[in-house]
């Protein structure tokens, strides 16, 4: 057995998840385990299953023409993080409780490093005609490598500052911008913030009035710019309730 290809070591951010993936060939096609090791020194290796660590540990792999497997572990906290070993056989003793196989299990490590999740203070000012969305980390220890605002998943503006602030000017009113603003400061992990710019409902109308003859199909179109949008509308004819 021999590997193709190895885990890569990582850092995640607790609460996030990490994947870890692992491929090896031989003939026959190999067994692959994973195994952990965490960072206390009393602790020794144990192997991981399907479903393991209160079902937060998916394990998948697939055996044609060559091994491939993958582990994935959500909701990361700060015990996750170890040494993690992918280990490939295809020997037929590998498995045996008293025979030592021939061939002994091949092994690939990779660490992973689950930090504690910073916190970012977040701040919306409003002026006459723009509207200022900022955002602080509380991460020192982390190398920042330049910043990024993105909305509806387009990259309004980013830079390589290193700062541990970053901020957003929007021209126009609030009415015009509402929504969910997302801050990202690039680093390893990278570190995500949200900034929503809340409206309260209103209703505008978008014609005044309609015109059309008898037996013409009316169409009557209201529009509301709140965030977060509304849920019921209703509407209302005068002297005919709802």
């Amino acid at each position: 057995a021999g590997f193709i290809k190895s885990p890569l070591s990582q850092k995640r951010l607790a609460q996030d998840s990490v994947e870890l993936y692992c491929e090896a060939i031989g003939n026959p096609i190999p067994e692959i385990q994973w195994w952990f090791e965490g960072n206390d020194p009393n602790e020794t290796h144990a192997q991981l299953w399907d479903g393991a660590r209160q079902d937060r540990v998916k394990i998948n792999a697939t055996y044609n023409l060559h091994s491939t497997s993958t582990i994935s572990i959500a909701n990361l906290t700060a015990d996750d993080s170890g040494m993690y070993e992918c280990r490939a056989s295809n020997d037929p003793d590998r498995n045996h409780l008293s025979k030592s196989p021939k061939v002994k299990w091949i092994r690939s490590q990779a660490n992973v490093f689950v930090i504690e999740r910073p916190e970012i203070a977040t701040n919306v000012t409003v002026g006459a005609d723009k509207v200022t969305l900022s955002c602080s980390i509380s991460a020192p220890q982390l190398t920042i490598t330049g910043h990024k605002w993105v909305h509806k998943e387009k990259t309004l503006q980013e830079d390589s500052s290193s700062g541990a602030s970053t901020s957003y000017t929007i021209e126009g009113t609030v009415e015009e911008h509402s929504g969910i603003y997302e801050c990202i400061f690039e680093a390893n992990p990278q570190i995500k913030g949200q900034v929503n710019i809340s409206v309260p409902p209103q209703v505008t109308a978008y014609k005044k009035s309609e015109h059309g003859n008898e037996g013409d199909t009316g169409v009557l179109t209201c529009k509301n710019p709140s965030f977060p949008a509304v849920t019921t509308w209703s509407w209302h004819k005068s002297g005919h309730g709802v």
